[in-house]
């Protein structure tokens, strides 16, 4: 498991913050949060070993102090540290810093390399016609194959490129020796293609805020997917910002990180997509709220309401948080500043194995329910012989860890046997019919009138 390690004190808004990323097997960490939190110091303090001025340069004067200082481990790459420095009103560091081929920091708007592109290309207009006439060009194979997985589309197949110096760049040929040079696309278009700029560098970590800018829905709910293989073709790894709940939907689990400030302190930790799109989003609009702990027990709740004819007076909505941690934080959260309503109105239901824990530990109003199991997925795992006695074993090897072997085969069940969730958990109530009633009630009677 690669991991990355930053300490930040006193640097602009951040007082104190450690961070530890673990990277997914994707490669891919994406942080988020509410604007003015820290996210933009954090890929501003990356940007020190190319520009140690950075934060003069980009954030004026005052952001740092005799007291700031950064310090980096890194995997790979040697530990570095920088200290604020009085003679030079700036970072300074003894190390030997990482050089543009290991480490690259992509600003935001209008400091990032990205945003610097358009006056290039017009620079090397006459160059480009030269090339163009020369036939001196290729198809832009690799440029082609990411922009056609982000937009789903074939119009980027006559997508040429030149090399001019050091310097490549992209265009569409028309008739007539007629060419669309790459920053007369859309915005959008244009700015994806500084992305795969950056991120097929080479560079060991490349770091990118704004991610998404100027991006379409279907576009960012794609562009997760196109980024991880040429990560991977590079051995490199990526930490963006972003504030897109279509691109954040898609990110892999232990991925999305969160950046929130809790009773007065910040922190980044990883997180649940429920968790962030609960705190950061919000849901308002609706009279009722479910709390669960993952979304396997979200659809168990969504089932129970559709299969027992719940009358659901209340407009409501079901979120899976992820785990019991997560889970009590929001719901503290809610109790204290009502990031959804009034906790009357929010019901916290949780797995069996759960509940006695998450109980003991939480002190507040909101109604804390359970499931009459331990564990959906093992409840059909460690009764798969009588449930499911027509289907074979899967052919993989099986975790001896039943919670892990058991959401295992929840995924073959629902991903390789053509299972739904709603089969499953039709299972799940014939078998415990009796002691789902409860449960059935508790929700009636918080939904209906």
């Amino acid at each position: 498991m690669i991991r990355d390690k930053v300490s930040l004190h006193s640097v602009n808004n951040v007082q104190r913050l450690d961070i530890e990323f673990e990277y997914p097997d994707s490669g891919i960490i994406v942080v988020t949060g509410r604007n003015g939190v820290g996210k933009t110091t954090i890929i501003k303090s990356f940007g020190l070993s190319a520009e140690p001025n950075v934060f003069s340069k980009t954030s004026g004067e005052g952001v740092l102090s005799e007291e700031s200082q950064a310090a980096f481990e890194l995997s790979g790459i040697n530990p570095f540290s920088f200290h604020y420095n009085p003679g030079l009103r700036a970072f300074d560091s003894k190390d030997s810093i990482p050089n543009g081929r290991e480490v690259v920091a992509e600003l935001p708007i209008p400091y990032g390399v990205r945003f610097q592109q358009f006056s290039k290309v017009a620079k090397y207009d006459e160059e480009l016609k030269i090339s163009i006439a020369s036939n001196d060009y290729e198809s832009a194979t690799n440029l082609i194959r990411f922009l056609s997985g982000v937009y789903s589309s074939d119009k980027f197949d006559s997508l040429l490129a030149t090399r001019i110096g050091k310097n490549e760049f992209y265009f569409i040929l028309k008739d007539d020796d007629y060419y669309i040079r790459e920053d007369h696309f859309s915005s959008g278009e244009f700015f994806l293609i500084q992305l795969y700029r950056l991120i097929s560098s080479g560079a060991k970590l490349i770091l990118v805020d704004e991610l998404d800018v100027a991006l379409d829905a279907v576009a960012q709910a794609n562009l997760y997917s196109a980024i991880k293989p040429i990560l991977q073709a590079n051995d490199s790894r990526l930490i963006v910002v972003s504030h897109s709940l279509a691109f954040l939907s898609t990110v892999d689990d232990g991925g999305l990180y969160y950046l929130e400030r809790i009773g007065g302190e910040i922190s980044l930790e990883a997180r649940s997509f429920g968790y962030v799109k609960s705190d950061l989003f919000g849901f308002r609009g609706y009279d009722r709220y479910i709390l669960t702990e993952d979304s396997v027990l979200e659809g168990f709740i969504e089932f129970l309401i559709r299969h027992f004819s719940i009358d659901c007076h209340y407009r409501h909505i079901t979120i899976g948080v992820a785990g019991k941690n997560q889970l009590k934080m929001i719901v503290d959260k809610n109790d204290a500043i009502e990031i959804f309503t009034n906790s009357d109105n929010v019901l916290c239901i949780v797995d069996g194995d759960v509940f006695p824990d998450l109980v003991d530990e939480y002190e507040g109003p909101t109604k804390i329910l359970s499931t009459p199991v331990d564990d959906l997925e093992s409840y059909i795992y460690l009764n798969r012989q009588v449930l499911l006695n027509d289907i074979e074993l899967p052919l993989h090897k099986e975790s001896r860890k039943v919670k892990q072997a058991s959401k295992q085969y929840w995924k073959w069940l629902t991903n390789d046997k053509d299972f739904s969730a709603e089969q499953l958990y039709r299972l799940i109530v014939d078998a415990e019919g009796v002691d789902v009633a409860p449960l059935v009630e508790d929700i009636r009677a918080f939904l209906g009138r």
